[in-house]
Parts: structure tokens; C-alpha cells; sequence
């Protein structure tokens, strides 16, 4: 193994490794998935890489790990909900990321309450930062924009619902001869009585003269 420039020769399996540091390397690609295979991790450091990708799944699986840096990197995606099982875990740093979604919670992780941890993760939320706003509950625009089309819906139906009885009125009244001469006769006197109060209005108007 060449770690730091210097060659490493292990007669043990290479579980037994109980620290790596690889920061300020120019590493590229995923995280390798063979690192959550070492359980007896304690320590791991691969910040100011140019590791992508996202974070493995599997990573709850190094229950010993104390110390995790992967900060400066261009990681995106969630945070695995496996952190949570790092029961171990008192030194982390996820900072300057591409990191989105909520934070994952368990008892270990709740002592890690320095935001710092997550900075530089627009995405992020959750303790120690911001609450995540839940998606299934809509914004006060979006309830407001809802409750003015119900408004409106409930409008369109009673204004459907007058105008359809209105019509029906109409028609039972104009098939009976009788009902029908006494509208037409109606809306002859009402247009009668309102050109005389125009003319009346006019008269007024001429002999007063403007002032």
C-alpha cells in the first residue's frame, strides 16, 4: 500500500487497518465501497479530494469509527441513514459538499451539535440545522391558492344553479298562454314607466338650464 508517498507492507489482513489518511490528494470518482468492509476502522480522513458520488450505503457497517472527514469533496446526494449506527462516531466533518436531504438521527449523532459540520451543503437540513419543511404540508400561498379556487368553484355553482332555475321558471311559465301575455305585459309597462322618467329628467334639465 502507498500511503503518503511511503510504501506499506502488511503481513496482517488488511482488516486490521485502524486508520487512514488520504486528505489533500487529488483523488477522484466514488468512494470506494471496499472501505466500509474494514470494521475495524477507527479513523478515516479523504477531505480536499475531488471524490463525487455519493457516500456509501453501507457505512453504518464501521460501528468502531470515531473520527470521519469527507469534507471538501464534491459528494452529493443524501446522507445514508447508516450514520445513525455509527455508535462510535465523535469527530465528523461533511462540510463543503453537494450534500441534499435530511440528516439522519441517532443517539450518537445527537451529541454532534456544532453546525459547522454540515456548512456548505445547500441542500441540507435537519439537526443541527434548519428544520426540513415537510412536502406534504403546503406553504400559506398554496393553501390560500387553494381556498380561492374552492371559493371560486362554489361561486360558478350556485351562479349555474340560477341561472338553470331561472330558465326552467321561464319555461313554465311561457307554456301557459295566460302567464306568458302577463310577462310580455309586464316588461312593456316597466320599459314604458322608465322612458317617461328619462323625458321627465330631460324636461327638468331644459327648463332649469345648466347653472
Amino acid at each position: 500500500m502507498v500511503w503518503k508517498n511511503v510504501d506499506h507492507v502488511y503481513s496482517l489482513a488488511i482488516t486490521a487497518v485502524v486508520g487512514i489518511d488520504l486528505s489533500g490528494n487529488s483523488l477522484t470518482l466514488e468512494i470506494p465501497n471496499g472501505l466500509t468492509t474494514l470494521l475495524g476502522l477507527r479513523y478515516l480522513n479523504l477531505s480536499g479530494n475531488h471524490l463525487s458520488g455519493y457516500i456509501p450505503g453501507d457505512i453504518g457497517n464501521l460501528v468502531l469509527l470515531e473520527s470521519l472527514d469527507l469534507s471538501r469533496n464534491q459528494l452529493r446526494g443524501e446522507i445514508p441513514r447508516g450514520f445513525a449506527d455509527l455508535k462510535s462516531i465523535s469527530n465528523l466533518n461533511l462540510s463543503t459538499n453537494m450534500l441534499s436531504g435530511r440528516i439522519p438521527m441517532g443517539d450518537q449523532l445527537r451529541t454532534l451539535d456544532d453546525p459547522s459540520i454540515y456548512s456548505n451543503n445547500l441542500g441540507l437540513c435537519g439537526f443541527p440545522l434548519e428544520d426540513c419543511v415537510s412536502s406534504s404540508t403546503p406553504t400559506q400561498p398554496e393553501t390560500s391558492l387553494d381556498e380561492d379556487r374552492e371559493a371560486l368553484w362554489f361561486y360558478c355553482f350556485v351562479a349555474a344553479g340560477f341561472i338553470s332555475g331561472f330558465w326552467l321558471y321561464l319555461g313554465f311559465l311561457f307554456r301557459r298562454e295566460t302567464w306568458r301575455y302577463s310577462f310580455y305585459q309586464y316588461v312593456d309597462n316597466m320599459q314604458a314607466k322608465v322612458t317617461k322618467n328619462i323625458r321627465s329628467c330631460i324636461s327638468c334639465f331644459q327648463v332649469k338650464g345648466p347653472e
